[in-house]
């Protein structure tokens, strides 16, 4: 899954502002002297000026913006220089920073988000640097146990903050610095959490939108995967190993019907398959080639072909010169017999024992040659 991606690139999008009383935020830019700063919010990805002024003597100014409601704004000297803030509608701002270097201040008071924002920021850094230092002394050393646990101890801690730190704010948009670097498939949980608490506080910035609706499509990803893996194993306990093999009966190619019941007696492989099926035409050499060394000895192979085109089925046995049975109903992925067995991928095959147990299931290959020397010998 993708991470989410989030400050400094701005790559989201931020919402249209409301107005308001106005406020102060006090800038000092150092090495920025006369100067234009600019706080800017952002529509549409795009930054848009809300005011304006040029920097004293001593890089100092204050910008007068309208009381808007919780989100990311910027603070610019240009678009590759500048620093993100996080403002709700009762902050002001006192920010010291230096030109070249804005986006790592020096002071930030005012906003309690801004402010644990950039403290996170810090952290983030000072561990980034420790662990790229770390996997360079591993990469030099690879028998460096003592180094590499120090490596993953500090992965581990440094993911145990960044957690913390997302659920502690998650109720504000500095949350998605922490959920930036985190899998949101592994911690859906507090994803949606986080989305849920956006949704009241940020409910009109399109930050949360774009959040919102990424949170929503793996919500829904995950939804459906696990609806298809209960679909799998219900499917799958249709046949389980060790009951019965369902009967069934299907016309062969000549039109007589064969039962599996009347084949009690012998190891039957049923084989789902299909002309049309590449992988299954692919695997018939050796599928052959197992029925050739076991045939004498009792086994037996039933294919099941989920054709729907007599010639093509038909051809398909002669093209690959295979010497078994088949049946079928010619009814494609309606197959009574593939409907009856839960098959929903071929080649597909249950091996069933002499008195119609099912032994395993979609042995193919090696495997199924194993396994059939295991009953047969040799």
């Amino acid at each position: 899954m993708k991470k989410l991606l989030l400050l400094p690139s701005l790559c989201l999008l931020l919402a249209a502002c409301g107005g308001g009383d106005t406020r102060e935020i006090a800038v000092q830019v150092n090495g920025a002297a006369g100067k234009t700063v600019y706080f800017d919010r952002f529509v549409s990805n795009k930054p848009a000026h809300v005011d304006s002024v040029v920097l004293d003597a001593n890089g100092k100014g204050v910008l007068h913006v309208p009381r808007m409601p919780l989100d990311f704004y910027r603070i610019a000297l240009t678009d590759q220089d500048n620093i993100v803030v996080v403002l709700d509608s009762t902050e002001t701002l006192q920010v010291e920073t230096s030109a070249g270097t804005m986006g790592q201040p020096a002071k930030v008071e005012g906003s309690a988000n801004t402010k644990a924002l950039y403290a996170y920021y810090n952290e983030a850094r000072a561990f980034e640097q420790e662990r790229d230092s770390l996997r360079d002394a591993v990469n030099a050393n690879p028998g460096d146990v003592a180094t590499l646990q120090r490596f993953n101890d500090l992965n581990k801690a440094f993911y145990d903050r960044t957690k913390a730190f997302a659920t502690e704010h998650k109720g504000s948009p500095i949350a998605l610095a922490a959920l930036s670097r985190m899998d949101m498939s592994k911690e859906l949980d507090l994803f949606k959490a986080t989305r849920d608490e956006l949704r009241r506080t940020m409910p009109k910035s399109e930050f949360f939108a774009g959040f919102r609706d990424q949170v929503d499509r793996m919500e829904q990803q995950q939804k459906a995967m696990a609806a298809q893996q209960a679909e799998m194993e219900r499917l799958s306990n249709l046949i389980p190993v060790g009951g019965e093999a369902p009967d069934f009966s299907q016309q062969a190619p000549d039109g007589k019907t064969i039962a599996l019941s009347s084949l009690r007696g012998k190891v039957v492989l049923i084989d789902f398959w299909a002309s049309w099926c590449k992988p299954c035409r692919m695997e018939n050499p050796n599928v052959k080639r197992v029925y050739d060394k076991y045939h004498g000895k009792g086994f037996e192979i039933l294919g099941v072909s989920l054709d729907r085109d007599m010639n093509a089925w038909t051809n398909a046995i002669q093209q690959d010169g295979l010497p078994w049975l088949h049946v079928s109903d010619l009814q494609f992925w309606n197959n009574a017999v593939a409907q009856q067995y839960g098959v929903s991928s071929i080649p597909f095959t249950v091996l069933v024992d002499k008195e119609g147990k099912v032994i395993d299931k979609n042995l193919r290959g090696p495997a199924l040659e194993a396994k059939l020397a295991e009953l047969f010998g040799g």
